[in-house]
């Protein structure tokens, strides 16, 4: 079906198995190419991020928001949201992202009448969703004291809380102090990770594909630069992906010696066998879609009926700490890889509509005064 809403903006499905609907967005006036995918709503609406990235190709890019959107379900469902998953990305870079071509964007998102709802990404900032808040009710986590404002300190929050975890589970005590942390990746949740790991006591490689931003990192929290193509080989404590997903694959899980995986990359392993591979080399991997779960739930709170309040989401993020343990004893128990188990929790919320969602969301930024 392809339906144009206004002047040159077109929305076309793409029909895609087992998923609730993917829409091909384009709009020739503002050069914008995206889509908008929705994996499954039986939770609840789909709520997931705007990734502005330059894919080489279409088909690249729906591989990826395929993923993503799939990725968000298991989120949602471990969370305990009541809200089902989706994610939409735009195909361009930062050079080529123009006010007009977010504008558009967000005119089509209005037009699916929350069926999804956007939020920040990668490469989307701040600034994008507030301005896609001016032309949508239907977005999350933009600058209005009404909604809940930059979600990576909450992800970040929940991140370190997961990378305790993870060392409970490995060495019998969550404090961080003298272990070594590698973490991948340096943008808004990795670098504010950075900065809570060093004030928490402990030692840092970092890398990032910008070197400068690698070097200012290191040196601010005497850390050891590492060049992007190499701190998946570096002997860690956690390695802590950050950046883009699958990274952990068949090519570069003979090369790692880390004990542990905990960061808050989306999609971190290429495919579920990854995670069985982990498993018989004896790393511990904490599944992405739970420990980076923060910015979801601090959003979640955003569309309550009672409205935001950190307080609530900080507390309720701070469980993804216990939820990890009980993954990591669950996989022990069963002789299964943590990602598996984790995937049976979350297929298991679906099927018997654990935290479904029985109120409508609430937009309180929409139409409020700033």
């Amino acid at each position: 079906m392809t339906k144009l809403i206004e002047d040159t903006l077109v929305l076309e499905e793409i029909p895609v198995e087992g998923y609730r609907k993917v829409l091909k967005v384009t709009d020739d006036r503002t050069g914008l190419k995206a889509i908008i995918c929705i994996h499954d709503d039986t939770l609840g609406p789909a709520l997931g991020g705007t990734r502005i990235y330059p894919y080489p190709t279409f088909e690249a890019a729906l591989t990826d928001v395929k993923r993503l959107a799939k990725g968000m379900t298991h989120k949602s469902a471990v969370a305990g949201a009541g809200l089902g998953g989706g994610k939409s990305v735009i195909i361009c870079d930062q050079k080529g992202k123009t006010k007009e071509m977010i504008i558009s964007f967000a005119k089509a998102i209005e037009k699916l009448e929350g069926l999804y709802t956007a939020a920040e990404d990668v490469g989307c900032s701040l600034e994008d969703v507030t301005l896609m808040s001016q032309h949508t009710r239907y977005v999350v986590g933009v600058s209005h004291k009404k909604s809940s404002g930059n979600p990576a300190p909450f992800t970040g929050w929940g991140t370190y809380r997961g990378i305790q975890a993870t060392l409970k589970k490995i060495f019998g005590t969550e404090s961080v102090k003298g272990r070594t942390i590698a973490i991948q990746g340096l943008g808004s949740v990795g670098g504010w990770l950075a900065e809570m790991l060093f004030w928490h006591g402990a030692k840092l490689i970092v890398c990032d594909i910008d070197w400068e931003k690698t070097l200012a990192v290191a040196a601010k929290f005497n850390a050891k630069a590492c060049p992007a193509d190499d701190i998946l080989t570096e002997e860690c404590d956690i390695l802590a992906p950050c950046a883009m997903g699958a990274v952990i694959n068949p090519q570069t899980i003979p090369q790692l010696k880390c004990k542990g995986i905990a960061g808050c990359a989306n999609n971190q392993l290429l495919s579920d066998a990854d995670g069985v591979e982990l498993m018989k080399k004896g790393i511990l991997y904490a599944p992405d879609f739970v420990i980076n779960a923060g910015g979801l739930i601090n959003v979640t709170e955003e569309v309550a009926k009672e409205g935001y309040n950190s307080q609530v989401a900080r507390e309720k993020i701070d469980n993804i700490y216990d939820q990890l343990i009980s993954i990591f004893e669950l996989a022990e128990t069963h002789h299964i890889s943590t990602h598996q188990a984790a995937l049976s929790l979350a297929e298991s919320h679906i099927k018997n509509g654990k935290g479904k969602r029985t109120s409508s969301l609430s937009y309180h930024h929409h139409n409020a005064k700033a």
